[in-house]
């Protein structure tokens, strides 16, 4: 009995500890990326603040209501150049509040733009 019991000791402590090895570090790890998100999203909600309502409108316009730039232009009677340039500004400044350096900037913004560069 005594070396059965010592048996399922030995194997109950080798189970748990291997149970909090694969654990722990996942609740570690969550907790770390969950307070990260909270702070960016903190920095981004007061960069988003900070753009002036011309170049938040635009920059919304395009990331929520999925526009393109030349039926951002005819929404908000800009020129697309201009709804160019609010857009370029806003995502300059909110790169900045997520950290992210300028040489990492993104090239494609994940959308096809069939509007000419130039009109």
């Amino acid at each position: 009995m005594r070396k059965h019991v010592r048996l399922e000791a030995t194997a109950w402590k080798g189970v748990s500890a291997d149970l909090a090895a694969q654990i722990v570090p996942d609740f570690i790890e969550q907790a770390g990326a969950r307070i990260d998100a909270q702070r960016l999203a903190r920095r981004l909600k007061k960069a988003l603040r900070r753009l002036s309502k011309a170049d938040r409108d635009t920059l919304l316009l395009y990331a929520w209501g999925d526009l393109d730039y030349a039926s951002i232009a005819l929404a908000m009677q800009v020129p697309i150049g201009t709804v160019r340039s609010r857009l370029n500004r806003a995502r300059r400044h909110l790169r900045r509040a997520a950290g992210i350096p300028a040489n990492e900037q993104e090239k494609d913004h994940g959308r096809v733009d069939t509007a000419p560069q130039h009109t």
